[in-house]
């Protein structure tokens, strides 16, 4: 059978017949000759998008009606540019869940692993055939993973789990690679879907956090905790790796069973359970965001994994440490024309002369210079809830 590049390339043709999405090979190593096509696809779309929606839907959400006067900031730049990452990440993921959906939902193997070995009619794996539309599926992800590698290294916004995000990329193309040349993929098309669902609701909340629809963002985030710990923690360990790790010798004949103990077994496996530890990596995170959601009363915190230059050697001090604020009581003009800026009725600052030069502002100095020292009254928070308060406040000497 043509490779899916001879596919693509055929169905180009007015006069080419219409592709059989039905149709069965085995998964050659020609059919990854489609992603350069993927590649030069994926950044095309982004900058499309960013160009004609991103960029103006982020400025309406964030900064409201009259987003098209305000000055342009840093700030602000920076806010535009998650908003418009979360975006392009929530594009690709509901697409790719509705695509791996319509392709595996009524398939055997999606409700019963067993399927993932035997079937159709003497099938055995590892002698089992991938439909057309499930290649598709797998290049598709193929190339988006390796393509984020590029967009991780140039063009997204650097965080503090960098290392972990490139480390989860790599293993997912090996994955992806090694489970469809090793004829893995019905494993491999479950948890695609498993995987993308809890990051659909990721991308959501964060878009609603940046323009400041807090009801939404706490909505997504519940959905997205409770889909993480069902499809992630639950699904995926007691489900998906049972059958790779342990099924699968329960159901090959003595035959076969001599191919899955050849190093891509041990491979695949060691890679789902690479995986795993990421989850429960992730989980730690999530778990410290859904406490704060707690104290907070439902207001959801920012990411955990952002962190600017600025405060992330306070963020690294022990976060029972207490420090005392000044109630200033009044905002700059600049933090009043944001949504963000008028939510923050009354903010402090301190004393501290690393900060300084960053924070302290000449017009704010001003308003402050009269107030009593009853009005400056001390009060005293945890370090994390005030840092955020440390990039939007000023320093009263």
């Amino acid at each position: 059978m043509a490779s899916l590049l001879e596919i693509f390339v055929g169905s180009c043709s007015s006069s080419a017949p219409p592709v059989d999405w039905e149709a069965e090979a085995y998964p050659e190593y020609a059919d990854y000759a489609v992603l350069p096509l993927l590649l030069a696809f994926f950044p095309a779309l982004r900058l499309l998008l960013n160009q004609f929606l991103f960029e103006v839907l982020a400025r309406r959400l964030i900064f409201g009606k009259g987003y098209d006067k305000l000055a342009e900031t840093d700030e602000r730049r920076k806010k535009i540019n998650k908003f418009k990452e979360s975006a392009w990440k929530f594009v690709y993921y509901l697409s790719a869940e509705l695509f791996s959906l319509s392709v595996t939902y009524n398939e055997s193997w999606f409700t019963n692993t067993r399927y993932f070995w035997v079937g159709p009619g003497e099938q055995l794996w590892p002698d089992q055939k991938m439909k057309l539309k499930l290649k598709a599926v797998y290049m598709y992800a193929a190339g988006f993973y390796v393509y984020s590698i590029f967009d991780l290294l140039l063009w997204e916004t650097r965080r503090k789990d960098f290392g972990v995000m490139m480390s989860h990329h790599v293993a997912t193309i090996v994955l992806i690679v090694v489970s469809y040349i090793c004829r893995l993929s019905r494993p491999g098309s479950v948890i695609l879907p498993l995987h993308d669902a809890s990051d659909i609701f990721l991308e959501i909340g964060k878009m609603a956090k940046y323009s400041s629809c807090e009801w939404l963002a706490v909505v997504a985030f519940l959905l997205f905790v409770a889909s993480w710990i069902l499809l992630r923690l639950i699904v995926f360990p007691f489900w998906i790796l049972r059958s790779t790790s342990y099924e699968i010798a329960m159901i090959v004949d003595n035959e076969n069973r001599k191919i899955y103990r050849t190093s891509y077994y041990y491979l695949f496996n060691t890679l789902l359970f690479s995986l795993l530890v990421f989850h429960i990596y992730w989980w730690v995170l999530i778990y410290r965001m859904l406490v704060k959601q707690i104290q907070s009363r439902g207001h959801v915190g920012e990411d955990v994994r952002s962190a600017t230059p600025a405060i992330k050697q306070i963020l690294k001090a022990k976060t029972t440490m207490k420090i005392k604020l000044k109630v200033v009581g009044c905002l700059t003009e600049e933090l009043y024309s944001s949504q963000l800026g008028m939510r923050m009725v009354q903010a402090g600052c301190i004393k501290n002369e690393n900060v300084k030069e960053e924070l302290v502002s000449i017009s704010i100095r001003r308003k402050f210079r009269h107030k009593t020292k009853t009005e400056r009254a001390r009060i005293s928070v945890p370090l994390e809830q005030a840092s955020l308060m440390y990039l939007f406040c000023r320093l009263n000497v």
